[in-house]
């Protein structure tokens, strides 16, 4: 196998961009896998990276890993400062991904960047070019319109082009990051034109005038949504792929869309299909695709891919799929035997008992789960035996409780549209 980086003898260093659940997770795969302290970057202190002995932190100014130069400065500022160590990139931002694939021939003397091309990462942040290649592979994808903010007589016949309720998305999602303060949402859904007008209207006169994308909604609950990640090697093959259905989302806000709790559950086609989709995007590195079963017909539709890892990368390792494996394969040149999940299991960053009839109305779904609960314990990647600490401890008891809090809050009962 003929590897894009050459033998590296230099000792590994994962750097982390991040403070939530995902980074801590990220820093936890490689300290499972290969015994290594990670360097965590933050511009805030946050529990999940607070108080662990399986890496150390750095803290930066605020605003520094949103902005392009501050943030290649300060890899160069890293680099140097670690001449004898092989440092790998881990962010798991859409704009970090873009920010460093775009001076990725300036870093890759210094860094592995585990993710593909500028060119691939742009179009995989596309939710218009996105659509158009899950088309092109046969597969479903929700009928869409783009939205033009700068020019208020477009709207209407933009959405006289789609069926309501609908959902609105940035066209591309690293616009996100640099926007939300201004009113921009992740996923915004609206039951009709004129919801949709009133959004638009108060985007425009926030300044806000990037394009967006207003979609069919896809009917069904949390459950009816799946997950497929994985990663490709340098030659475009993929060495380790697996799915999970969603049990639960996270409907907070600012963190609606992303997956709560997740079953193990290997889903063959949705796997294949994904495969073909990582390569005709031209996928490298850590990827991560969602899909949901329309309610009202059962078939599929592809949503997104994200050339990254994922926030709720850690069910992977969950099944039995070693993502820290697989990247370190590539990055050595060598061959790898693939990898897919096989193990029961429940994802969870939530409390595991909120896995019950009111969240879960598919008797058989349920019973499926109770069956995997009573084999083994749902994880929640924050619980860690080898990161043992009080006030971590104390951290996840009082997340858990304000975890409960929040989904009584903004879900007490699962809607058919998953909002």
């Amino acid at each position: 196998m003929e590897s894009h980086y050459p033998p590296d003898p230099r000792p590994i260093l994962p750097v982390i961009f991040g403070f939530d659940i995902a980074d801590y997770a990220f820093a936890r795969i490689f300290h499972e896998s290969l015994g290594v302290r990670s360097l965590v970057i933050s511009e805030i202190a946050r529990g999940p990276i607070n108080d662990s002995k399986i890496f150390d932190v750095q803290f930066v100014a605020k605003s520094t890993l949103g902005n392009e130069d501050r943030f290649i400065s300060l890899l160069r500022q890293i680099s140097a400062e670690h001449p004898d160590e092989r440092l790998i990139l881990c962010v798991n931002t859409d704009e970090g991904v873009d920010f460093a694939m775009k001076h990725a021939s300036e870093l890759e003397p210094h860094w592995f960047l585990p993710y593909a091309s500028a060119q691939a990462v742009q179009r995989a942040n596309s939710k218009s070019s996105m659509a158009d290649l899950f088309a092109s592979l046969g597969l479903n994808a929700p009928a869409r319109t783009i939205v033009d903010l700068t020019s208020r007589e477009s709207w209407d016949a933009a959405l006289a082009a789609i069926r309501f309720p609908a959902v609105v998305k940035p066209e591309n999602g690293a616009d996100l990051d640099v926007l939300w303060k201004k009113g921009l949402k992740k996923v915004m859904p609206t039951q009709s034109p004129d919801e949709a007008r009133q959004y638009f209207e108060s985007l425009a006169d926030n300044d806000v005038t990037v394009p967006l994308i207003a979609q069919e909604l896809i009917m069904g609950d949390d459950t009816t949504q799946w997950v497929i990640n994985g990663y490709v090697d340098s030659r475009g093959v993929v060495t380790a792929a697996g799915s999970g259905r969603v049990l639960l989302g996270l409907h907070q806000p600012n963190l609606i869309g992303n997956a709560a709790m997740i079953l193990l559950e290997h889903n063959d086609g949705l796997i294949e299909a994904a495969k073909r989709v990582v390569r005709a995007a031209g996928m490298h590195g850590f990827f991560s695709i969602d899909v949901k079963f329309d309610s009202r017909n059962a078939q599929p539709y592809w949503l997104d891919l994200n050339p990254r890892i994922g926030r709720g990368h850690y069910y992977l390792k969950i099944g039995g799929i070693d993502l820290v494996a697989a990247m370190m394969a590539d990055m050595r040149g060598e061959e790898i035997t693939y990898q897919t999940n096989s193990l029961d299991g429940i994802y969870t960053v939530i409390p595991s008992n909120l896995a019950n009839s009111t969240y879960i109305q598919d008797p058989h779904l349920l019973q499926k789960v109770k069956a995997v609960k009573r084999r083994r314990r749902p994880i929640n990647p924050l619980q860690y035996a080898q990161d043992r600490h009080i006030r971590r401890t104390i951290y996840r008891c009082v997340n858990n409780l304000n975890q409960f809090r929040q989904m009584r809050q903004y879900n007490p009962r699962p809607t058919q549209t998953g909002f």
